[in-house]
């Protein structure tokens, strides 16, 4: 059979081998980007899909409008509204079947071969998987503490000149890092980035699993008036993954674009969960769902931090999130995470080596774990192993 070209881009190999033997059962995974499925408010979903099934079985179990179910978008616009003084209406929304769909449909739209893609660096795996498959150059831009570097971003911006078609970042507890961008970055970014002609995917999945009492201010708040902002938003990191409810915030024009490829890609999304989690939204109190579960994972954090403090050698470096799903840690340079990794899974402890997050030149020392979707026991006990594990191979 011969495959397409875009075929070669894909994950490598390795990492998907080793992730598979991450995935078994008795393994206490740090690897995933999960919530914790006992988080889900299940009384409430199964609740609202009887409802649905009882009043709206018709509307539910056919196909939904393309741009999605409409009092969805409503709810969805108006909640960002309130939520960061924006002016959406729901013509500015597109549904869409997770995130991943949304990431996907951006570069089927913007990028041909050749085009530059800059990201942020490290990056979302998913985001760099996806992009690459349109055959663009991924080109990194610096980070620190505070976000993407502006004078970095401005000589990227410089050098490829046309080439660029699309910035990617995440600004909200960002995968993997959990990194936050300053209000100050936040501005420089959008001052900077109305002077060219590129586009911006603000991803924004992460964005209310704060561990802070003030939200932060999304890229689309600073002004959208050019329309180079496409917002991403999901339910799967506040609510729950496997109802694949997520949705694209543009400028209408930018809107119809997305429209004509989503009609060719899906038709549509499934009109089911789309109308239970618009029942959910108009019953039940999601901001306290969220505020519920931020307070969990805020817990969470703690344990594996202190965990971390007490197991791991002090050369091990890593960071604080205050807020998203992930620690970022640093082996000393010249050790592979990949060969913790391999060794951690004889002892049945998964984490995702930083290798892969890269968009440009990789680093190998780095690794991401996820507290989210282990029990403090799990954790606990796993990132005792690990440390361990780290202990023994750092002194070799």
């Amino acid at each position: 059979m011969r495959f397409a070209n875009r075929m070669k881009y894909m994950e490598d190999k390795e990492l998907l081998s080793l992730m598979e033997l991450a995935d078994a059962p008795d393994i206490i995974s740090f690897a995933g980007g999960f919530p914790s499925p006992e988080s889900y408010p299940i009384e409430d979903i199964r609740n609202s899909f009887m409802k649905v099934l009882e009043t709206q079985w018709k509307e539910a179990l056919s196909y939904s409008s393309t741009s999605g179910f409409g009092r969805l978008r409503e709810q969805i616009a108006e909640r960002m509204n309130k939520n960061f003084g924006l002016n959406l209406t729901s013509d500015e929304i597109l549904i869409t079947t997770g995130s991943q769909q949304a990431l996907d449909m951006t570069g089927l739209m913007l990028i041909d071969k050749d085009d530059v893609i800059l990201f942020e660096t490290p990056s979302y795996l998913g985001a760099l998987n996806a992009l690459k498959a349109y055959e663009a150059e991924l080109v990194a831009v610096p980070t620190d503490d505070d976000g993407i570097k502006i004078d970095e971003l401005k000589k990227a911006l410089d050098y490829y000149k046309e080439r660029v078609k699309l910035i990617y970042v995440i600004p909200d507890f960002q995968n993997p890092t959990s990194r936050c961008w300053s209000y100050e970055r936040r501005k420089a970014f959008m001052d900077l980035i109305k002077d060219y002609d590129v586009a911006v995917l603000e991803d924004a999945a992460y964005s209310e699993l704060s561990f802070k009492d003030e939200k932060e201010k999304p890229l689309i708040s600073f002004g959208n008036d050019n329309g180079q902002l496409i917002y991403c938003g999901s339910f799967s990191k506040t609510f729950c993954p496997g109802l694949r409810v997520a949705w694209i915030a543009a400028r209408r024009d930018i809107i119809e674009q997305y429209l004509l490829l989503k009609s060719n890609v899906d038709l549509s999304s499934s009109a089911i969960t789309q109308r239970q989690m618009s029942y959910y939204l108009d019953h039940y109190d999601i901001d306290e769902h969220i505020k519920k579960i931020t307070s969990i994972y805020k817990k969470r954090r703690d344990v594996m931090l202190e965990v971390i403090s007490k197991e791991f050698p002090e050369s091990v470096t890593y960071n604080v999130p205050m807020g998203g799903l992930f620690i970022w840690m640093s082996l000393p340079e010249g050790k592979e995470s990949r060969e913790l990794l391999r060794r951690a899974l004889k002892e049945k402890v998964a984490f995702v080596p930083g290798g892969s997050f890269y968009p440009g030149e990789a680093k190998n020392n780095d690794m991401r774990i996820n507290f989210s979707n282990s029990t403090e026991e799990q954790i606990i006990k796993g990132m005792t192993i690990l440390g361990r594990i780290t202990r023994e191979y750092l002194e070799e």
